[in-house]
């Protein structure tokens, strides 16, 4: 699988395990290329703290995967399936310095626990992220208005 960056990846935290895109980020994926949207809102990496330390939830190679990766599985995303938003999230890290047992412990964790989220279409809510939740909501107005 060729993934190929197109653009910068612009991303504003908001509080705590909150991202919004500030412009739109394109990359291709075997050539064909996708779009996510400005004001499209990611949690990154869905990493139990505990494994922080392999694998932060927004640096590291696989900063640019784990938004990409949210993305496909949103309902928002492109039906591209599971299983092949998985194996993208693998090739990104790979392309960012990840190690092949890095990556496939990546890939691995997701073909286990990504059914539990596939195109549910529901945000996660904490108590301790609702704030941010909101926050991140009000900025995607505000970025749709410019």
């Amino acid at each position: 699988m060729k993934i190929e960056i197109l653009s910068a990846d612009c991303l504003e935290r908001l509080g705590n395990r909150l991202w919004v895109r500030t412009k739109s980020f394109y990359f291709s994926v075997d050539g064909e290329i996708y779009e996510i949207p400005r004001g499209t809102v990611t949690d990154g990496g869905s990493i139990p703290r505990l494994f922080w330390t392999i694998s932060p939830p927004m640096s590291g190679p696989f900063a640019q995967g784990f938004p990409v990766h949210d993305w496909f599985y949103s309902v928002d995303g492109p039906d591209i399936g599971r299983f092949k938003a998985d194996l993208v999230l693998y090739h990104m890290g790979r392309h960012r310095g990840a190690s092949i047992i890095e990556a496939q412990a990546i890939k691995s964790a997701v073909n286990l626990f990504g059914w539990m989220s596939y195109k549910k279409g529901r945000d996660k809510i904490t108590e301790r992220s609702c704030y941010n939740f909101v926050k991140a909501r009000l900025r995607v107005a505000q970025l749709t208005l410019q």
